[in-house]
């Protein structure tokens, strides 16, 4: 009854939006990071983490809400497509709305490198998810 309840349309659609904001500020504000990790590139790590998760919120939203209809191999498509545009975007106003921020191409290869392991996981679990949906 817990995941049922977890799988609602309304509480996908709120986990979808706060990850949404939480993406987008994480992209778009001034972070104060008040530790040197020393690793340079050590940054797309949060990247293919982040963006592994929220190709996993977008698959969850489509695949699970009840008032939506969505295939797995659909979902699968629609947050993988949905995540790398969005991560573009990302980028793209990095340059055009901050002077702090700076778009660079490895961000774009991190977030799509999370979003590829992220279709890899589902598909993995593709039968148990399926199978949790028809419960």
């Amino acid at each position: 009854m817990v995941i049922k309840r977890l799988l609602g349309h309304k509480f996908l659609l709120a986990v979808l939006l706060v990850y949404s904001a939480l993406i987008t500020w994480a992209s778009l504000a001034r972070l104060i990071i008040p530790f040197k990790v020393g690793v340079q590139g050590s940054d797309k790590i949060g990247h293919f983490v982040a963006y592994l998760i929220f190709t996993i919120v977008w698959f969850a939203f489509f695949f699970f809400s009840k008032k939506r209809k969505e295939t797995f191999k659909q979902s699968i498509v629609k947050s993988a497509i949905i995540c790398f545009l969005y991560g573009g975007l990302m980028e793209l106003l990095q340059t055009l709305l901050t002077n702090y921020r700076s778009s660079e191409w490895y961000d774009v290869l991190a977030n799509t490198s999370g979003i590829v392991f992220a279709v890899i996981l589902l598909k993995i679990f593709e039968n148990k998810l399926i199978r949790i949906k028809e419960k």
